[in-house]
């Protein structure tokens, strides 16, 4: 037993009938790779003093198969595969639609400077963009974006104090 290559042909029916004997079907070819390494792997760790090759080579070929059918299996039965038509969403703010209430976008408002609350307003009730804002309000869209970003703080703010 001096070279793999002929050990391989060998043994290539046993491993083949490993995994008939699993009742693996789906990916054959993956499972006969992962047979070959786990030959190579016996081969290589073989003690003759221990008993036959075959044996062997039996042993930890099988073993190694059933350990990659449990890992495969535990993939599946925890990975959820999604199709694509369920996924897609009608009205894109139904999901918000209660957070983007009139009268919730007011409450936020609470608390704000004037300019923060004309940017909120603006943009979440008119749709309004920076641009847009900036031109009603005769100020720079960089002032513009600094009530946005200066209102967003305080919602945050306000927003972990209410979770709490």
């Amino acid at each position: 037993m001096t070279d793999f290559s002929a050990i391989a042909a060998k043994f290539t029916p046993m491993i083949h009938h490993i995994i008939r004997s699993l009742s693996i079907y789906k990916n054959e070819d993956e499972y006969f790779q992962i047979g070959l390494i786990a030959l190579w792997e016996s081969y290589q760790n073989f003690n003759a003093d221990l008993g036959q090759f075959h044996n062997y080579a039996y042993t930890v070929i099988k073993g190694r198969l059933m350990n990659e059918l449990k890992v495969h299996h535990k993939y599946e039965t925890n990975t959820k595969l999604y199709d694509t038509v369920s996924l897609e969403i009608e009205d894109t703010f139904s999901i918000h639609e209660e957070a983007f209430n009139i009268e919730n976008i007011v409450s936020y408002a609470e608390g704000l400077t004037l300019n923060q609350q004309r940017w909120l307003l603006q943009t979440y009730l008119q749709n309004k963009t920076v641009t847009e804002i900036a031109e009603k309000y005769l100020v720079s869209p960089s002032a513009v974006k600094s009530w946005r970003k200066s209102a967003l703080a305080k919602l945050r703010k306000k927003m972990i104090v209410s979770s709490k």
